[in-house]
């Protein structure tokens, strides 16, 4: 066996167990932080609208005892979340902080085909009048402001019962929320109908089809109501996010450079299930902006 090849073979085991390792790792944080299922002891309800509503919570871990993170996920999610989600509601607690994780509000702006459970058993009737070809229709300006006003409404209604949940663990107040969730969520903090947080995280933020909306009656752009906050804000933006959100992501940047790094920060990750180390990369940005807002 020639040198030049004994020290290939060499190089590609040493390639091969370092790959190994790292997906054996990865196999191994994405058990124990996506796969790991809810316990019945975290499990509450709130009631909103008639209508229940999941609310999940993790106690802080260990002696540290900062406050309390609320974890709003995109509108297609549980409260369990899921992905990075899922991962912030397993992990943030060992950080000395609760997570309160909210079903979120209905995703009401794509048009809902479901079949409802009475209606399964009539399988000769035509349930859906679209063709596969055609394209789903889309909704009028009208509509779509009447769908965001409910949605707002629901979830200010549940982010403001969640405050009893909280007084259990005092401390600072960080808002967690991710994707389109994120719209809702900026839109009450700038109208000023949701208590600010200490610290506000926003991961992939959009709102889909506002360019449906008339222009005068559109809110402002995420990235303006971002700049007009005037509370500690963590942009993360994900690059195979919705593709809303990464075209938008420099225009937030922008608006917002007129802050401070203790205001504003924005930081582009992977945080696909195929990039679980941009996930632990989040996390200490998370967990470095929440030190710097509690002082230690």
């Amino acid at each position: 066996m020639s040198l030049v090849f004994s020290l290939s073979l060499f190089s590609f085991n040493a390639y091969s167990a370092n790959y190994l390792y790292a997906n054996l790792f990865s196999a191994s944080l994405l058990s124990e932080s996506v796969f790991t299922p809810v316990s019945d002891n975290e499990k509450q309800q709130i009631i909103v609208q008639d209508k229940p509503v999941e609310v999940l919570v993790k106690p802080w871990e260990g002696k540290k005892q900062r406050g309390a993170v609320v974890l709003i996920g995109p509108t297609d999610t549980h409260a369990s979340g899921r992905g990075f989600i899922r991962y912030l509601r397993q992990e943030v607690p060992s950080k000395g902080w609760a997570t309160i994780s909210l079903k979120p509000t209905e995703g009401l702006y794509r048009p809902n085909f479901s079949t409802s459970a009475d209606q399964v058993a009539k399988a000769g009737e035509k349930q859906i009048e679209l063709d596969p070809h055609q394209v789903t229709p889309k909704y009028s300006s009208s509509q779509l402001l009447e769908l965001r006003n409910f949605q707002q409404n629901v979830m200010n209604e549940c982010l403001a019962q969640l405050d009893g949940i909280g007084a259990q663990y005092p401390g600072k107040r960080i808002i967690i929320a991710a994707d389109d969730s994120v719209g809702m969520v900026v839109n009450l903090l700038h109208q000023d109908k949701l208590a600010k947080p200490d610290l506000l995280v926003v991961i992939n933020p959009y709102r889909e089809f506002e360019q449906l909306v008339d222009e005068q009656n559109r809110d402002l752009s995420i990235a303006m109501q971002l700049k007009e906050l005037d509370i500690p804000i963590l942009d993360l933006q994900s690059a195979n996010a919705n593709r809303v959100s990464v075209s938008e992501a420099e225009m937030r940047k922008q608006q917002n450079r007129i802050k401070s790094s203790h205001h504003y920060r924005q930081y582009v990750l992977q945080l696909d299930l195929n990039h679980q180390g941009g996930w632990e990369e989040a996390l200490k940005h998370i967990e470095g902006f929440a030190r710097k807002i509690v002082g230690r």
